[in-house]
């Protein structure tokens, strides 16, 4: 038997899937990428076509991943532990640069969980 990604599609394969996607904010491609057990993304991507069982399961995986991605947006915006550097002298300054990927971290995931959960997350 050749060893390798799987890519057979079995409802156990596609209940793993889902349930990843439900309990991490990562992106598909980058979960898949680091799971030997996981199919390639192309892989989970055509069955999404091909299955409607897979296809709603999925849909349900990734809102609730919307809710995952609300609250880390709650856990980056509190962690305040990056925001003041210290030079070598002991001066203490905003540290801009931490603070300005905050943002987009918070951004970023505001716009995924709107575009997943629009009238939860969505601007009114």
């Amino acid at each position: 038997m050749a060893a390798g990604r799987p890519t057979t599609y079995t409802p156990e394969l596609a209940a793993l899937v889902c349930e990843r996607v439900s309990t991490t904010t990562m992106g598909l491609k980058k979960m898949c990428d680091m799971s030997s057990d996981m199919p390639d993304q192309s892989t989970v991507n055509l069955w999404r076509y091909k299955h409607k069982e897979f296809s709603d399961q999925y849909a349900v995986a990734k809102l609730k991943q919307a809710d995952l991605l609300a609250e880390e947006c709650l856990d980056i915006a509190d962690d305040g532990e990056r925001d003041i550097k210290i030079d070598s002298e002991g001066k203490q300054s905003c540290n801009v640069e931490f603070v300005a990927r905050s943002r987009l971290r918070v951004d970023t995931r505001k716009w995924l969980a709107a575009k997943l959960l629009p009238r939860q997350y969505g601007e009114a």
